[in-house]
């Protein structure tokens, strides 16, 4: 409320000019304004859960009941150490809902809607148990909290069972009747698809490649690892590492006829190391045991 605003509000039109009793009239709200309002504003954007950081969010927190953050084991660092900021507001919203819902059904897919921001769906087993089901991915951080850390909200006594997660269309026509051949779910429990892929192309004297991955992996800093095999058979290697973009390049110093294939591993948001390695590339074509073309130049013909 604007304290002043409303105190000029209420003077009479005759005393619209007379500064002195104005300034008079404006005096205890200036006080006020300066001393109650703003103070409540500051306390009301301390306390906003979607903007607070750091150790204003850990007030929210120790509001809601956590005296502390918790622990978990969460990526891209995959060791042990307390949840990031995101993750702790899902965390805080979960506690408030669970101070103040009955648990219903209803109140249930509303809490993970609020506190996950999706859209999702609770399937009662008609057993004493449950089941989420979301229409679209969800991080694997907030997918862990759902798993490990009874984020939603549930009655007593009541089962969370897995997640499933649908974004298949299962029914009805689509490209070469594919959706009639589309599983019903990806399957229960946390799920996520990485895609990666590893590939060289050889340019100028120029070995570049790429590594490429689902949105959610990080593709900056890792070891890739070029094995050549050389025309007697020896094998030689070389260590590079990504750009921030996933890309790597070396200049080629091993003669012309060679096979390379690149090697990597990365950590998933699963804090699992997964393998990935590139198509083989092949300097010199044989066929019928002649060389056709120098790979490394584009042959047309």
């Amino acid at each position: 409320m604007d304290h002043n605003a409303k105190v000029e509000s209420r003077i009479y039109w005759q005393y619209k000019n007379a500064p002195k009793l104005i300034a008079l009239l404006l005096t205890l709200p200036t006080i006020a304004q300066a001393q109650i309002e703003e103070q409540i504003a500051k306390i009301k954007a301390i306390l906003d859960i979607d903007n607070a950081e750091g150790e204003q969010l850990d007030i929210c927190g120790r509001i809601a009941g956590y005296s502390k953050r918790p622990v978990g084991t969460f990526y891209p660092t995959c060791s042990s150490s307390a949840v990031s900021d995101e993750l702790f507001r899902r965390m805080i919203k979960s506690k408030i809902y669970k101070n103040n819902s009955i648990a219903t059904i209803d109140d249930v897919a509303t809490a993970m809607n609020y506190i996950l921001d999706t859209e999702a769906r609770i399937l009662d087993g008609q057993d004493m148990t449950m089941r989420p089901v979301f229409f679209e991915y969800l991080d694997i951080g907030s997918q862990k909290l759902v798993a490990d850390y009874d984020l939603i909200p549930r009655p007593q006594g009541v089962k969370l069972r897995s997640a499933r997660f649908l974004t298949y269309k299962p029914f009805g026509f689509g490209p070469h009747y594919a959706n009639f051949r589309a599983p019903f779910w990806h399957g229960d429990g946390i799920q996520f698809y990485t895609n990666l892929k590893l590939t060289l192309t050889i340019a100028n004297g120029m070995l570049s490649g790429a590594l490429t991955a689902s949105a959610g992996v990080v593709v900056s800093d890792v070891d890739i690892t070029l094995i050549y095999t050389l025309s007697d058979d020896s094998t030689v290697t070389e260590r590079l590492v990504t750009d921030a973009g996933g890309q790597f390049s070396t200049m080629l110093n091993v003669g012309d006829d060679f096979t390379v294939v690149a090697r990597a591993q990365v950590l998933t948001p699963l804090c699992e190391w997964e393998n990935v390695e590139s198509g083989e590339v092949i300097t010199n074509i044989f066929f019928n045991g002649a060389v056709t073309y120098n790979g490394l130049y584009t042959y047309r013909g």
